[in-house]
């Protein structure tokens, strides 16, 4: 049986070519084309349709790559068996999604604006040196190198300028050998995870701590305990377990996060001590510590374990911009190739111009300057939000005042700070409730306010609004009944 083909129609939508292959396609999935029939030469189906026959044989060489048709010799294209399921309408030919496994690991959503005032985690975007940036990428933009492979580790300058970074300010023990590049902090505590322990095995975090260090940590199904890290020295280290199978601690002792603490050495040592008792771990997140406006950055854990038990993570996200997604990892020599495979299985390369551009600006003094130039311009808007706020809401309390990019401000009693933040958004505000970086049931409330990419003008006005709405709020608790 020979198809006859004078009756059909293109639809008009889309080139010739692809109106011509769907239209062959529909007719042999909806059964309209008998199995076994032969479709018309390629010379009659291009006279039918008014088109070219090369057109045409484009479209049937594609068909039957697909498998819709073949090539029977002397005959023409005949139309191949097709499983009677195709035939159906095409909603039925899917699987209902809930018949189908899914895994949620319990991850929230990232929801509402991109951005917004009062965002914590967010520098000072417009005072960037996006022009000297930009001569940066322009100078290796047409460098082959840069558009292969990237070693292991990734780009040999910028794991040396890192390594000549890292031991002048933080004092880590380290060097180009066993610093791997990553795409952000997150990417780095996320392999972090994956190094030191299995599914179903335990690890430690802080509490109040970084969600996203609890969400890493739940992908990777790890069973997670939280310690307490709410005072002015971050982790409470009596809560230590005296017995633990613990794999690995997770902890900012630099800067605490979000409230703070920074962890004086008396505890750093004691915290060193008890992992090497315990066989365990420390991850150390090395979260905004740049930015200290009472005495210079302390140094690392890392730096004091001489570089062993220590896993180091930062970025250059609060440094540079978010954008950038640019991190480290260092681990000691015996750890850093499986990190780098496990970011390779993961990621594979962290694009490389962006790091020749990072290198040339450590390298040529511009990231010092800068940072010295934002650390001045940080510590002027975080004493000008605190004041406002301690003058309009006295009860409330402060935290995080003497490092970071945020202020942390706590209520005199618990409210619903989700709501409250909801409310805050609908004027553009994005300060995250403080309930959401606690992970024991605590009762505390409050709000984590990012300080640092508004002027002040902005600043302040963003801050009425809040005041407002908080005062709102605290008196609603307040009455009776």
């Amino acid at each position: 049986m020979r198809i006859l083909t004078d009756n059909l129609q293109l639809s008009g939508r889309g080139s010739l070519q692809l109106q011509l292959y769907q239209l062959l396609q529909y007719q042999i999935l909806q059964g309209l084309w008998p199995n076994g029939a032969l479709l018309p030469s390629s010379r009659q189906l291009a006279a039918d349709l008014k088109l070219s026959r090369n057109t045409v044989n484009q479209v049937l060489q594609q068909l039957v790559a697909e498998g819709y048709i073949e090539g029977q010799p002397g005959r023409g294209y005949q139309i191949i068996a097709v499983p009677e399921q195709y035939f159906q309408p095409e909603p039925a030919r899917a699987l209902p999604v809930n018949q189908l496994t899914l895994n949620h690991y319990d991850l929230p959503q990232k929801q509402g604006m991109v951005s917004g005032l009062l965002q914590p985690g967010v520098p000072a975007l417009p005072l960037f040196p996006y022009a000297l940036w930009q001569r940066l990428l322009s100078r290796h933009s047409n460098r082959e190198q840069l558009s292969g492979f990237a070693e292991p580790l990734g780009y040999l300058p910028l794991r040396q300028a890192l390594a000549v970074y890292l031991c002048q300010s933080r004092q880590v023990v380290c060097n180009e050998h066993n610093i791997l590049i990553t795409a952000g902090a997150q990417q780095a505590l996320f392999i972090a995870a994956k190094l030191v322990a299995k599914a179903g095995q335990q690890v430690l975090m802080e509490t109040p701590g970084y969600p996203r260090l609890k969400q890493a940590l739940q992908l990777c199904e790890l069973q997670v305990q939280y310690l307490d890290a709410s005072s002015a020295n971050g982790l409470d280290i009596t809560q230590l377990p005296s017995s633990s199978e613990a794999k690995a601690l997770f902890l900012t002792p630099g800067h605490q996060y979000p409230l703070g603490g920074i962890m004086p050495l008396a505890n750093r040592l004691a915290v060193l001590q008890w992992a090497r008792q315990h066989n365990c771990w420390l991850v150390e997140d090395d979260y905004d510590s740049e930015f200290q406006y009472q005495h210079r950055p302390v140094a690392s854990l890392q730096g004091l374990a001489g570089g062993e038990g220590v896993l180091f993570a930062g970025s250059c996200s609060k440094t540079l911009f978010p954008a950038l997604r640019l991190g480290y990892l260092v681990a000691p020599r015996a750890v850093i190739a499986h990190a780098a495979s496990i970011l390779q299985a993961l990621h594979g390369d962290v694009p490389l111009l962006p790091q020749a551009a990072l290198t040339d600006f450590i390298s040529e003094g511009h990231f010092g300057r800068h940072l010295r130039k934002m650390r001045r311009y940080y510590q002027q808007q975080k004493q000008f939000a605190a004041q406002l706020l301690q003058q309009d809401l006295p009860q409330c309390r402060l935290y995080a005042l003497d490092a970071g990019l945020h202020l942390v401000l706590e209520f005199p009693e618990p409210i619903d700070d989700v709501s409250l933040q909801q409310q805050l958004a609908a004027y553009g505000i994005k300060a995250q409730p403080l309930s959401r970086y606690l992970f024991n049931a605590e009762s505390r409330s409050g709000l984590i306010l990012g300080i640092a990419n508004s002027s002040q003008p902005e600043l302040a006005a963003a801050l009425k609004r809040l005041v407002t709405l908080c005062r709102y709020a605290l008196a609603q608790v307040a009455l009776p009944g």
